[in-house]
């Protein structure tokens, strides 16, 4: 006994250290594991099965139907999840969907990403606090009173279409080649020119020093250690070479946005500098007409604002429109019944001479059909899951769901998508259930939403359909395209790790048709 006392005092410190150690990694199992009380009332998706779904290669649609669709009908289309560091109420319900996205009660969209993060972390520094899509009130309304001029004029249509020669030369180069690596050069390429003026060159050189650099930045938002341990994002920069080069990529490109922005303000100013003062709306990008907004006394910005909104327009575009883009460029392929049908209505419209034909807005709206199987594919594959969180004001009861005042409360768009009860056969590619008088218009509520809906929908969306229709329709006219005939996605897409948000590996074969 005399033994095990001297043992133990003389371990004391070690025994201290580890009992500290253990307490601390319970209270994070508890934090991260454990359900709030308020919210046990609602049917939960267990942590570690959700964390356990995103390291696999499951498909979403199919993981919903595993881990989603069997709690909607105990709780009235409503379940929990934790995801990405809360626990949250998640609503696939139409009518309770609408409530959240249109009624003020539901108050603001939660800081909750933002507050969770380290103020140093590589996500925190590029996108901040005070962009257009965390802000909130009299902030966020001042911020979009600067930014409706610029999405208000006319799409730039011309800009989009001018790149497509450069997307025709390497189709041609490779007419069996990647079709997400494709878009992504393509969207990239686009953003760059209309958000701030800068030519990215993806099409021409991908092996360019910015294209390394921006994909080293957004691979570092999607790093599952650092979403699902926010805070230790600059320990793990500490000890990982990776993310530390990640790191200093985003501030090699916050330092390009600051630098442009400057740049393009000084222009401005300058009473005699009337080459970018007379170019018209639709050529002007995104940048200069914030920055004449704030000139014609509408709002001011911070250098941190304008910054930040730059920023995220490009997180929150770019990806999103290469999938979007790849998703229905795969669905034509499946179906090419389809894609022929698309294609006879492009032709109507601008002819079959063989020689590339450039869209107008005018060109543009008449392709109706086409707009239909893009909003499909995107009701199919959409380019957000869920919209972002509301920090709820008061308690609520909708619908007989009780939803407790501090909570959170989100809209699971991929599953009011792809619930079976409101789309016929839903995982069907079926474009005509946009016709006017058709399936979606029949619905009661909110079921289609990939851009959310309300007054925070997407400011971005008809900037992001319009390129969709430009960089389609020529591809329509110009090709037939078909899956290898040993391709991997033959019976059903498979999805990168983690997060299955984009296709793995596909490829896609084009016929050249003049």
């Amino acid at each position: 006994m005399t033994e095990i006392k001297e043992h133990i005092y003389r371990y004391r410190h070690y025994i201290g250290v580890a009992a500290a150690v253990a307490l601390v990694c319970q209270q994070v199992y508890y934090r991260i594991f454990r359900i709030p009380k308020n919210l046990r009332h609602i049917p939960a998706i267990p942590y570690g099965q959700q964390l356990k779904a995103l390291r696999s290669d499951e498909a979403l649609t199919s993981r919903t139907k595993r881990l989603v669709f069997p709690l909607l009908s105990k709780c009235n289309g409503v379940y929990l999840n934790r995801m990405p560091f809360k626990w949250t109420i998640y609503v696939a319900d139409p009518e309770i969907a609408r409530a959240i996205l249109f009624k003020p009660e539901f108050g603001h969209k939660t800081r909750s990403v933002t507050d969770s993060l380290d103020k140093n972390s590589s996500l925190f520094e590029f996108v901040g606090d005070d962009n257009i899509a965390i802000v909130n009130g009299h902030e966020w309304k001042e911020q979009r009173k600067i930014m409706n001029p610029a999405f208000h004029r006319a799409t730039p249509v011309g800009m989009f279409g001018s790149l497509m020669p450069k997307v025709f030369r390497l189709v041609e180069e490779q007419p069996t080649l990647p079709a997400l690596d494709l878009m992504q050069k393509l969207t990239l390429d686009a953003l760059g020119k209309s958000v701030f003026g800068f030519e990215f060159g993806a099409l021409d050189d991908p092996d360019s020093v910015w294209v390394k650099t921006y994909r080293q930045v957004f691979d570092s938002f999607t790093d599952v250690f650092s979403l699902v341990f926010p805070r230790l994002d600059p320990i793990y920069r500490y000890f990982s070479a990776k993310h530390r080069e990640q790191y200093n990529a985003v501030y090699k490109l916050i330092d390009l946005l600051d630098g442009m922005a400057d740049k393009k303000r000084s222009m401005l100013q300058d009473a005699s500098n009337s080459d970018i003062k007379d170019v018209p709306d639709h050529e002007k990008d995104l940048l200069q007409l914030m920055l004449e907004a704030e000139l014609r006394g509408e709002g001011s910005w911070t250098k941190r604002e304008l910054r930040h909104n730059m920023a995220i327009f490009f997180v929150a575009g770019q990806d999103t429109t290469s999938h979007a883009l790849t998703f229905c460029l795969y669905l034509l392929a499946k179906n090419q019944d389809i894609q022929k049908k698309a294609r006879e209505e492009i032709l109507n419209v601008f002819g079959d001479e063989p020689k590339d034909v450039f869209p107008t807005l005018e060109d543009c709206k008449k392709l109706n059909y086409l707009d239909m199987v893009i909003k499909e594919s995107m009701r199919i594959y959409p380019p957000a899951n869920d919209v972002l969180a509301r920090d709820v004001n008061e308690d609520l009861n909708v619908k007989g769901v009780f939803i407790p005042k501090g909570s959170m409360v989100s809209v699971d768009i991929h599953a009011l998508h792809h619930r079976p009860d409101l789309w016929h056969e839903p995982d069907k590619f079926n474009p005509d259930r946009f016709l006017p008088g058709g399936e979606h218009d029949s619905h009661v509520g909110v079921t289609y939403a990939p851009f959310s809906s309300g007054s925070r929908q997407c400011i971005a969306l008809k900037f992001a359909t319009m390129q969709q229709r430009v960089v389609l329709s020529m591809l329509l006219r110009k090709y037939e395209w078909e899956l290898p005939k040993d391709s991997k996605h033959k019976d059903s897409i498979q999805f990168q790790i983690p997060f299955n948000i984009a296709p793995k590996d596909l490829e896609l074969t084009f016929h050249k048709r003049y």
